[in-house]
């Protein structure tokens, strides 16, 4: 017996998500999460250290910069200040005026 499969293109699919102002506001919120998440990376990476490493530099767990780098943590203010100094960076917080 033959399974017959209906496939849709994804950049269809995508195209028709775009659409939708709802689809619209929760992917550009995970864009600034991603953003983030990245840029813990990025600091970490550029200052030679693994994850393990990192962590006991903060004083934390290797399962929570993960978390970080992950994007599943909303880390504090005070959190900030310690992945920054501990990769060789400061922080600088802006504020950017949203078009419209």
């Amino acid at each position: 017996m033959t399974k017959i499969t209906k496939t849709i293109p994804v950049g269809g699919v995508f195209e028709k998500w775009r659409k939708d102002p709802a689809y619209v506001r929760e992917f550009d919120a995970l864009d600034e999460e991603f953003a983030l998440a990245q840029l813990f990376i990025s600091a970490r990476s550029t200052a030679g250290l693994t994850q393990a490493e990192l962590a006991k530099k903060m004083g934390t767990s290797q399962a929570y910069i993960a978390r970080l780098e992950g994007g599943k943590e909303k880390p504090s203010t005070r959190t900030l200040q310690r992945f920054a100094k501990a990769t060789g960076h400061r922080v600088v917080i802006e504020f950017e005026r949203l078009a419209g």
